[in-house]
């Protein structure tokens, strides 16, 4: 034999060890260990149980250890998005199709995830992949269910859009300082108001329209648009119908826990047939969920107030708060604190401006599949900036705001309203201590 016959032979019997040797190693490797199957068994066990909180917190417990097996990876994901911890099945899922690239049950896990977190491009590439593939007839039906349920949120998540009317009546037993929080000027003067202009009782109707529309621009972002209009009459007391009219635009994304919004508004408020008031404003707000009930909110506004009846009381209007609450499928409470500054714009109206802490409380409850009763109670402590021109001393105040709603879903499109309002406000200057109950029932149809 040629030597270099020989050295042929002896290169591919060392080629063939090798390769032996290799493959030996992947299968000793590829058996998972007692330990590994411990833990898969346990956290299989509680999958089943559907005690899916225990089971993510003993696969998150264990993954430096045995994140890249693609047994643990798969078991891994499964718990986190029963979880809702999207970003960590996704990662995991990946692992596992590294090394398992055509396995049918994680494309399928990895395509409900993105849905799950509204990514619905990649969710339905990742279905419609999944349709090229050999599939039993269960998961063939389950992957084209999927899809037909991605196609319609598609569709509803580019642009949605919705409208509201509403027709009220009830009874305010003090028109005048029910108009504008005794704001309001009379004849030009602001600061000599009789008691029957002070306490008026009246009946009134009350006609409301709200319009709300949804640009989605991704899963995660979106521009949104707000428009409410108010016409309310009064049976007697005409020169406090009023006109409202608002404007709100914004900026909202979203993303698992944390919720951004910025925008900005305009309103005009009308009173017998003459523009009173207009303003204009920015707001931001961030949203974050501590767990899957608890909450906490940080709110801004900054607002510019224009009197076109009387230039003192146009003013400027800062406000941050801050919330904390509790929601879940019957139940909403929540909890806000804040502080507003309101200073004038002219030196001459600023006994007009103020300074304001308050605190609210709100809770609302589905008393039943079809009824919601809401309950909010909040307090002012009021500083005014100057003194009062005619009384020579600063006016401290305390308002005290109690309302009572219930709401009965008829249909889908039509409701029933139940309010009761409340205000209760004392004054270091008589004059403008006052309170004022007012309640209405109407109808909501929503379209």
């Amino acid at each position: 034999m040629s030597l270099v016959l020989r050295c042929v032979r002896y290169a591919l019997i060392i080629m063939a060890s090798g390769v032996s040797l290799l493959s030996l190693a992947q299968s000793e490797m590829s058996q998972p260990s007692d330990e590994l199957k411990k833990t898969l068994t346990e956290i299989k066990s509680k999958l089943t149980a559907k005690d899916y909180q225990s089971a993510f917190r003993q696969a998150e417990a264990a993954i430096d250890e045995w994140a890249g097996e693609p047994n643990f990876d798969f078991l891994y994901a499964q718990a986190a998005l029963e979880q809702a911890k999207y970003d960590e099945a996704i990662f995991a899922l990946e692992r596992t199709l590294a090394s398992w690239p055509d396995h049918i049950p994680s494309h399928y896990l990895l395509g409900l995830t993105y849905a799950k977190q509204n990514n619905l491009a990649q969710a339905s590439s990742v279905f419609k992949g999944l349709q090229g593939s050999q599939l039993s007839p269960s998961m063939r039906s389950r992957v084209d269910q999927a899809l037909e349920s991605i196609e319609r949120k598609s569709q509803k998540l580019e642009q949605s859009f919705s409208h509201a009317i509403a027709l009220a009546l009830g009874h305010d037993s003090n028109v005048n300082s029910g108009a504008l929080d005794d704001r309001i000027v009379i004849g030009g003067v602001p600061f000599l108001l009789d008691q029957t202009s002070r306490k008026t009782a009246d009946s009134f109707m009350r006609f409301k329209y709200n319009f709300r529309g949804v640009w989605q621009q991704t899963q995660y972002q979106s521009w949104k648009l707000d428009v409410d209009y108010s016409d309310q009459r009064h049976q007697d007391t005409d020169e406090f119908d009023r006109y409202q009219g608002t404007i709100r635009f914004g900026y909202e994304h979203k993303q698992e826990a944390l919720t951004l919004s910025t925008g900005g508004q305009f309103g005009v408020l009308t009173l017998d047939n003459s523009t009173y008031q207009q303003d204009i404003g920015l707001y931001g707000s961030a949203q974050y969920f501590l767990s899957n009930h608890y909450f906490t909110a940080l709110s801004a506004f900054v607002f510019s107030q224009n009197n076109v009846q009387e230039r003192n009381l146009d003013s400027r209007v800062y406000t941050v708060q801050g919330s904390l609450g509790y929601s879940s499928a019957g139940w909403l409470l929540r909890a806000d604190v804040g502080y507003t500054w309101q200073p004038a714009r002219y030196d001459e109206g600023e006994h007009y401006g103020r300074d304001y802490d308050f605190v609210s409380g709100s809770i609302s409850h589905k008393t039943s599949e079809n009824s919601l009763l809401g309950f909010k109670v909040q307090y002012r402590d009021i500083e005014h900036r100057a003194a009062h021109p005619f009384f020579l001393t600063t006016r401290n105040e305390e308002l005290v705001i109690l309302n009572l709603n219930w709401r009965y879903q008829w249909s889908q499109a039509l409701s029933i309203d139940l309010s009761a309002s409340y205000y209760d406000k004392h004054s270091s200057i008589t004059l403008y201590s006052y309170d004022r109950t007012e309640w209405f029932t109407g109808v909501r149809y929503e379209f």
